[in-house]
């Protein structure tokens, strides 16, 4: 976070005149399960790096997702886990079928917006065009509404952004963008599933969005579970953690990215800060994060809160749409090689 954000945070958190919502905290009717949320983007989409997440400004860089997304497929069937993939429009630009494989096997697609740009460098006319921007163009992927948002590198940050209703307006349901932890997020942010509500006024009618915020850990310290924070950890501390806060009656989120998951080496330079945060725990996370897989029952955001803000029967007609579609891609592909053959 730039110095410019930090006392845009601060302010935000203590000037009485933003219209805050109101918190109401969600008591699930039975318990919470466990969520796996993986935010797809490339090495590259680092705020640090202007250069690299403005698409004007970027030079020619190689990517991972291509060949990265279906080893994460891969490795969730194989722990018999599901997810939430909160993608990027760009990325889902680039890759549609990648993004309807994911839909066809059962995990959930959300929305990460559609440029990687903080909330903050991004007036509220643009903020507004990003997020729908980025709704419709993974609906008409893969055939379903898209229910939750995360702003990229948590950048709403706290509950006095005036952009958060803005999440609510674009037709979100739910949004898990305020990290409950210093510097990413505030302290007093929540640390449980609330209800966000903003009552009717002049200025439109009444609003109401859920919030799921990230897992932090060390207590007092409230230390991410994703970024490098967690990477350091071993999967006992991780998972011991979110045992704590589901026995609380909390809802665990847990973060991870596709570039946290390679195994290999970055394809392509980073410096200061930016590298730091990627590169920190990364190459021997891929066998932790293995191990955190199995350790609990990982599932997705909606099915984890036993909110269904889609619908079984439109959800299944629409994951047989995508998986025929993939189907008929697949039969395609294979012709043509046959062809060239």
């Amino acid at each position: 976070m730039v110095p410019f954000e930090l006392v845009t945070n601060l302010w935000q958190g203590l000037d009485k005149s933003v219209e805050r919502p109101r918190v109401v905290p969600i008591a699930p009717t039975d318990t919470f399960g466990y969520a796996l949320t993986v935010d797809v983007e490339e090495w590259y989409h680092t705020c640090q790096v202007p250069g690299y997440v403005h698409p004007e400004r970027r030079p020619v860089l190689r990517t991972e997702l291509d060949r990265v997304l279906p080893e994460i497929l891969e490795m969730l069937a194989h722990a018999g886990r599901q997810a939430t993939f909160f993608v990027l429009g760009e990325v889902a630009q680039r890759l549609p079928r990648r993004i309807r494989e994911i839909a066809a096997a059962g995990h959930e697609v959300a929305s990460h917006g559609y440029l990687h740009l903080r909330a903050s460098e991004r007036t509220l006319p643009e903020f507004a065009r990003d997020v729908r921007r980025a709704k419709a163009l993974l609906e008409d992927i893969v055939g379903l509404p898209v229910a939750g948002y995360r702003a990229p590198e948590w950048s709403l940050r706290n509950l006095g952004n005036s952009r958060l209703p803005l999440v609510e307006e674009a037709g979100y349901r739910y949004d898990s963008s305020l990290a409950p932890y210093p510097l990413a997020g505030r302290p007093d942010n929540p640390r449980t599933v609330v209800r966000l509500t903003w009552p009717e006024s002049a200025l439109g009618p009444s609003r109401e969005l859920v919030e799921f915020p990230p897992l932090c850990f060390a207590g007092p310290l409230r230390l991410p579970a994703g970024s490098w924070t967690g990477r350091l950890c071993r999967p006992q501390w991780i998972a011991k953690a979110a045992a704590h806060h589901h026995a609380k009656g909390g809802l665990p989120v847990l973060v991870v990215h596709p570039w946290e998951l390679t195994g290999c080496a970055t394809p392509g330079r980073l410096t200061g800060i930016a590298k730091f945060v990627h590169e920190t725990g990364r190459l021997p996370y891929i066998n932790r994060f293995r191990e955190l897989l199995t350790a609990l029952p990982w599932t997705t955001l909606q099915a984890a809160a036993g909110m269904d803000f889609v619908g079984a029967a439109e959800r299944r007609m629409a994951k047989e749409e995508v998986a025929v579609s993939a189907a008929v891609l697949r039969a395609r592909q294979a012709w043509g090689e046959r062809r060239v053959g």
